[in-house]
């Protein structure tokens, strides 16, 4: 009975991984680590936290990232072109259009520096009521064009990333907001 428990405690935690980058996580030439700082607002409220960032499809566990109050986004990618799919947070979601939000990680094995990166779901983050829970699922959203601003802010971002993983170079690849 022990080992059923454990086995359930071990799949029941592994589903619920945030997209963090562990320490001793290898990257291969095939692969990319994103580094980059997102904040998230609604109607002038700071939702960043416990916000999700789902990259190229609306599936959970494939490529997304669960943010802290931080903002700071560090995780592994297949090299190659990438867009912001979906956003979750917890007052509420919004689906953007494919490609509208791009970023380009060319370069496997490396450390691509996105970009700070603000997010206003100007009262737009739609919730649905299903039972108990609050949620959205993608198919259910209309795609919308949220105002997205990057900057060139690096300093902080990779800090962060170097005192947690070590000094790095990073090949800077700003997100791409499109029209």
């Amino acid at each position: 009975m022990k080992k059923i428990y454990f086995l359930f405690l071990l799949v029941a935690l592994a589903s619920c991984s945030s997209g963090r980058l562990s320490k001793n996580e290898a990257v291969s030439d095939q692969e990319a680590i994103l580094v980059g700082q997102f904040k998230i607002m609604d109607n002038g409220r700071d939702v960043t936290k416990n916000s999700r960032i789902y990259f190229d499809e609306n599936v959970k566990g494939v490529l997304d990232y669960k943010l802290d109050e931080t903002g700071l986004l560090v995780m592994k990618v297949p090299k190659g072109n990438h867009f912001i799919k979906l956003l979750y947070t917890p007052y509420g979601s919004a689906n953007l259009p494919d490609g509208y939000a791009m970023l380009t990680a060319a370069e496997g094995g490396k450390v691509h520096y996105i970009g700070s990166i603000e997010i206003d779901g100007s009262g737009q983050l739609q919730k649905k009521f299903s039972g108990i829970v609050n949620d959205v699922q993608a198919k259910d959203l209309k795609e919308k064009k949220l105002p997205i601003v990057v900057s060139d802010r690096r300093d902080d971002a990779l800090k962060a990333y170097e005192e947690e993983f070590g000094k790095t170079s990073a090949v800077i690849s700003l997100l791409k907001v499109g029209n």
